[in-house]
């Protein structure tokens, strides 16, 4: 009985880290794939420095000319994270360009959707202005909408109200990435697991909300075909 229950408690234990051993390599494929993500950019508008940390008071790393082009990795608060050939660090958010050349669609409806949603979400952190349609100075909901798919070729209505017209309507238990989510007055982007990215508002900009029916959806349109 005593040997059988020490069998019992090797194989648990062996099953644990075997599971523990997944997880962690798991994790660090995650890491991998986060910091070899990236997209182009470009300093503008002025030099700026590339420092060591979000902080005027950190080490500056190098200047960095108007025109240095850059590998944009993360935004957070009023810095960018960037690579610049084989340094990373941290540039202020105002003097780096995120390039808004779009990749090509392919595949099913479902993935051209998400790469839509994917593309959005590269202007995150950038203002919001009204009236606006530059996903680098600053856009409004439908300015931001409207240019993200110009940016793919789609030539979508400037309002938000003239944009629950465009595309094709899917229910909400059908949204999909790339999806528009509309509401009175205000629009966005599904981006998948209930989220959605949009011009929000002065205050927070562009950003990414967790609940795409936070406020009451009148619609759900679907632009790519």
């Amino acid at each position: 009985m005593i040997k059988t229950i020490k069998k019992v408690a090797v194989i648990i234990m062996t099953v644990v880290i075997m599971i523990s051993t997944v997880r962690i390599a798991d994790q660090a494929s995650s890491t991998t794939v986060q910091a070899a993500s990236g997209y182009s950019g470009k300093i503008y508008k002025h030099w700026c420095k590339l420092r060591t940390a979000k902080s005027k008071r950190s080490k500056t790393i190098k200047k960095l000319s108007v025109g240095t082009k850059v590998t944009v990795l993360s935004t957070s608060g009023s810095w960018r994270k960037i690579k610049v050939g084989n340094k990373t660090g941290y540039a202020l958010k105002k003097y780096v360009y995120i390039s808004t050349n779009a990749p090509k669609l392919t595949g099913s409806t479902y993935n051209k959707g998400q790469t839509v949603a994917s593309f959005a979400q590269r202007f995150v952190g950038n203002p919001y202005v009204w009236g606006g349609t530059n996903l680098n100075m600053g856009a409004d909901c439908s300015g931001f909408v409207k240019s993200v798919y110009k940016s793919f070729g789609y030539n979508l209505p400037r309002s938000s109200s003239s944009q629950r017209s465009a595309g094709r309507k899917v229910s909400y238990s059908n949204k999909q990435p790339g999806d528009l989510i509309c509401y009175s007055g205000h629009i966005a982007i599904y981006i998948g697991n209930g989220k959605i990215v949009h011009a929000s508002s002065r205050k927070t900009g562009i950003k990414i909300s967790p609940k795409a029916n936070y406020r009451k959806v009148l619609s759900v349109r679907r632009i790519v075909k």
